[in-house]
């Protein structure tokens, strides 16, 4: 669901709905409706009303979390409604409008500071001083949703790029493994010249071998990072991103910028150790799969990924992206906010850092045995001793406590950062309906970057972050 959810934000839909544009009370009230309210109140307990996405194993996880809390919160009923993700950003538009907000609630990251920032979800900070808590204290920043002094939604379930790599093609290769340390990373020639050396024709050849047949390759080194979540961390690496730090100025057409582009769109047309981009879309799709069946050797992917590793019981390697210039890159995490109207409900606020607590959501995942949803984002959690040992030992399938290391370091690397899609403002019309067409060209080859990319004007577009 962290793909699902990266790009969105309301826009004009939203602003529409805050104007009024929205149905009734009754409407909004969710798939349990008013009437389970009154049940539960009548039956002397306190109600908080909780909504999420979640589908399939996610929602799985958000039920253990519920009844776990309810369980040692036997004096309150979480009412709990899954929307599915196509329609809930209109869900919450429609409640919205009919100042029906649930009391706690799922939103796309995308969408928290804007929200925030227009005054429609509760300022949490004076919430946190009564408590004495200091939300940087405990968990991570870049999973504080903040404007200035708010602080409008925090975290769970963070999510990351990392590079993942089959270990029997690395050994088959003689190919050293890169360190788990995210401080010291492949520099991106050394992951070039690795894939290229990971990159076999039929024939048995590899992409730096004379008379290697670049159109009969049997195993690439790697995959063209050409989603906006993938290579974003790239452009960090490279001291650019997709704009400046305020916002106000495009930087994925800087040179440092083009230099990153160019890089992705050569592995395929350059180096040939990338299948080309209408390859990637079709017969390799399903990144994971080919991984594990060694027709890929290495993938920029998130981390999210870990889990379909694990699931199959393969011993995938993690480590750190590659860089151009300095280690870095970004995490990101859906918002848990709280309706305004929930302010004087002790509950609400106590059950929202139960939920953002993910020791938590370890003890829910060990006693109701489903998946976690992401990697910790508590700081706690990364204690080396038994918070550490509890969140590794939620893989069950295969022993990941190398993989949650090299994870534990990248979250904790000083040049992981906040990523663009929540901070800077019109992201879906800068980088989506605008920067992913143009890519379209220099991926195939038709365009270099600069000449797609170097004379982009989005000055009317670019309005600045939201913090």
């Amino acid at each position: 669901m962290f793909k699902k959810s990266l790009a969105v934000l309301l826009g004009t839909c939203m602003v529409c709905s805050l104007a009024g544009c929205g149905g009734s009370s009754d409407a909004a009230s969710g798939s349990s409706g008013g009437e389970s309210k009154k049940e539960a109140s009548a039956g002397g307990k306190k109600v908080v009303s909780f909504y999420s996405w979640s589908e399939s194993a996610e929602q799985d996880f958000d039920k253990a979390v519920v009844a776990q809390y309810e369980k040692e919160h036997p004096e309150v009923d979480i009412e709990e409604n899954f929307i599915p993700y196509n329609e809930y950003l209109s869900k919450m538009n429609t409640m919205a409008a009919a100042d029906s907000l649930p009391d706690v609630f799922k939103m796309p990251e995308g969408s928290v500071l804007e929200w925030g920032s227009k005054g429609v979800l509760l300022d949490l900070k004076p919430l946190y001083d009564k408590a004495g808590v200091k939300p940087e204290d405990i968990m991570l920043e870049s999973t504080i949703f903040k404007t200035g002094e708010n602080i409008w939604g925090g975290g769970c379930n963070v999510a990351t790029i990392a590079l993942y790599y089959n270990k029997d093609l690395l050994k088959e290769a003689g190919v050293e493994f890169p360190a788990t340390d995210a401080d010291n990373p492949w520099t991106w020639k050394e992951f070039v010249d690795n894939a290229k050396k990971l990159t076999k024709d039929t024939s048995g050849k590899t992409a730096d071998e004379d008379g290697f047949d670049a159109e009969n390759i049997s195993t690439y080194g790697t995959m063209m990072p050409t989603d906006w979540v993938v290579f974003t961390p790239l452009l960090y690496s490279n001291g650019a991103g997709i704009a400046n730090e305020d916002g106000t100025k495009l930087e994925i057409n800087s040179d440092k910028g083009l230099e990153v582009i160019q890089g992705i769109a050569d592995l395929s047309l350059k180096e040939n150790c990338a299948p080309s981009v209408a390859m990637a879309k079709g017969a390799f799709a399903d990144k994971s799969t080919m991984l594990m069946n060694g027709q890929v050797a290495m993938l920029i992917d998130g981390s999210w990924a870990l889990s379909n590793y694990s699931n199959e019981g393969f011993d995938v390697g993690v480590a750190q992206i590659p860089v151009f210039s300095q280690a870095a890159n970004m995490s990101w995490t859906a918002g848990i906010c709280m309706s305004p109207k929930a302010e004087e409900n002790e509950e609400a606020f106590d059950f929202f850092r139960y939920y953002t607590d993910f020791n938590e959501a370890i003890h829910a995942a060990q006693e109701n045995k489903v998946a976690l949803g992401g990697l910790p984002h508590t700081l706690n959690v990364f204690d080396g001793g038994e918070n550490e040992g509890a969140w590794k030992a939620t893989y069950t399938n295969i022993d990941e406590s190398s993989n949650c290391d090299a994870f534990k370091n990248i979250l904790n690397q000083e040049g992981t950062r906040v990523g663009e899609n929540i901070t800077l403002k019109n992201f879906p019309v800068i980088v989506d309906n605008t920067i992913i067409p143009i890519l379209d060209n220099v991926w195939l080859g038709e365009e270099t970057a600069a000449d797609a990319l170097g004379s982009l004007d989005v000055s009317s577009d670019l309005q600045g972050t939201w913090n």
